[in-house]
């Protein structure tokens, strides 16, 4: 801040086996954009958030004066998010497009991806557990009708589900084998108090069950280990779910096998706190969920904080730190695998972004690492802000998915990019590729596990989340 045009800059980041010098000349308001690789080779170098924090300092000259240099410290995680996330773009923003949008983008990735093109409005969206497919609501009628997408084509195109299937409602959930879709029948003459979480084949639109857990239910989700699922209920007021001014985070017990429904109970009541719990989101591995608490149904146009609570609903803790203090935060929800030790997650925010975004009061994506497993107090760190989505829209309803999983022979670079979990290396095409790994040999760091010893690295290295991966720093 206080740069003027063509000031000169000297940006240093160093730790323990790094030291980057940059030289370069400023804009106003200043912003600098560090190269892909650049940032990569930085990101990369170190041991660890704990055992190697970084330290960036910023030099300015302007106009004959060298003032004194700036600085803080960092610490990064040595892992990578993998996945991209898919949110919705508002309308009548951004030159004033009249329909909302579906976006997709990854972390590293320095724009967004319009990777289907409706014609309509179009959003309320849920993915795959393998990255394939997407269910969303478009606005065609009342109430709006369901269809899924297919990802692993480009561009995408509508899926099974389709308009003449005549599922109707808003925001779903697939379950842990992507064989089951759970959605709100919200919509039309079914207001929030009126409507149904209903199940799905994925495949054909078939009914499993279309009365699960009772009515004045909405904003579902469904464990990754397929055995909970999660939603908001007794809804009270407003004909959309997410217009409920009243309303309790309940869980329920799900057969997979039988396809049926169990125990419920009431995990996060309404309470006495401001607000309403709102669009909960399990963890990779089940155990925790994170929801918000806003305070205008579960929009994002008024107050809003952000919360975490294990499954059995004992402690529950607010993500103060996430929040940076503020109190226009939103809709957490969790990366489907951990990476560099933590898990992570993507929220709404309508705060400031440095001198690029200030006092516009404008929904924005923001990330947030979570200590895996928590501890005692609130386990997230300060968050980053999600780059490449567009700075005049606003972000709504983000939804963090792996990529369509890729087929055996495939090239890959991680085990999580292969639908069978493993990257091995070919000999005879000298790259990597989705294939079988030798059954009395060790499992890669990266690749898919059942066990700690399956690790070729282990103690170092274990299975985490399915995948050999290293433990939470120290």
């Amino acid at each position: 801040n206080g740069g003027q045009v063509n000031d000169l800059f000297r940006l240093r980041m160093s730790s323990k086996y790094i030291d980057y010098i940059e030289f370069f000349q400023g804009t106003a308001p200043g912003l600098k954009t560090l190269d892909q690789q650049a940032w990569e080779d930085v990101e990369f170098s170190g041991t660890g958030p704990v055992s190697d924090p970084l330290k960036v300092e910023l030099s300015r000259q302007s106009g004959g004066t060298v003032h004194q240099a700036k600085s803080l410290t960092l610490r990064i995680a040595q892992g990578v998010i993998h996945g991209s996330v898919y949110y919705w773009q508002l309308p009548g923003v951004c030159g004033g497009a009249s329909k909302g949008k579906i976006l997709r983008i990854k972390p590293d990735s320095a724009q967004t991806d319009e990777f289907f093109q409706s014609g309509t409005c179009w959003g309320c969206h849920t993915v795959s557990r393998d990255g394939k497919e997407m269910m969303a609501t478009f606005e065609e009628g009342s109430p709006f009708p369901l269809q899924t997408i297919d990802l692993t084509q480009e561009p995408a195109v509508l899926g099974n589900i389709q308009t003449s299937t005549g599922l109707k409602g808003t925001f779903s959930a697939y379950n842990d084998d992507n064989t089951r879709i759970l959605f709100s029948n919200n919509g039309g003459s079914n207001n929030s108090s009126a409507t149904f979480l209903q199940i799905v084949d994925s495949k054909t639109g078939q009914y499993v069950q279309q009365n699960a857990i009772g009515p004045a239910c909405g904003e579902g989700a469904w464990s990754p280990d397929g055995t909970k699922i999660a939603a908001i209920c007794n809804l009270v007021g407003g004909s959309w779910t997410f217009d409920a001014s009243d309303g309790d985070l309940q869980i329920v017990d799900w057969d997979k096998v039988n396809d049926t429904l169990g125990a419920s109970s009431i995990i996060v009541p309404k309470g006495n706190l401001p607000g309403r719990p709102a669009y909960p989101s399990f963890s990779p591995d089940s155990q925790y969920l994170a929801y918000g608490r806003p305070t205008t149904g579960s929009r994002s146009t008024g107050n809003g904080t952000l919360w975490l609570v294990k499954a059995d609903g004992s402690g529950a803790v607010e993500l103060k730190t996430a929040q940076s203090g503020g109190d226009k935060n939103f809709n957490p929800v969790f990366a489907p695998k951990g990476a560099g030790g933590y898990s992570w997650l993507v929220f709404i925010s309508r705060r400031d972004y440095g001198n690029q975004m200030v006092g516009q009061n404008r929904q924005q994506l923001w990330v947030t690492a979570v200590d895996d497993p928590p501890g005692v107090g609130d386990p997230s760190h300060p968050p980053f802000y999600l780059r490449g989505q567009q700075a005049c829209g606003k972000s709504e309803n983000a939804y963090y998915a792996l990529d369509p999983c890729k087929e055996l022979g495939e090239e890959c670079l991680y085990g999580i990019d292969c639908c069978n979990g493993q990257c091995v290396y070919d000999e005879m095409q000298d790259k990597y590729v989705c294939g079988e790994p030798d059954p009395n040999e060790c499992v890669q760091t990266g690749n898919a596990c059942k066990e700690d010893e399956d690790c070729c690295d282990f103690p170092d290295v274990q299975c985490i989340q399915g995948f050999c991966q290293p433990p939470a720093p120290k």
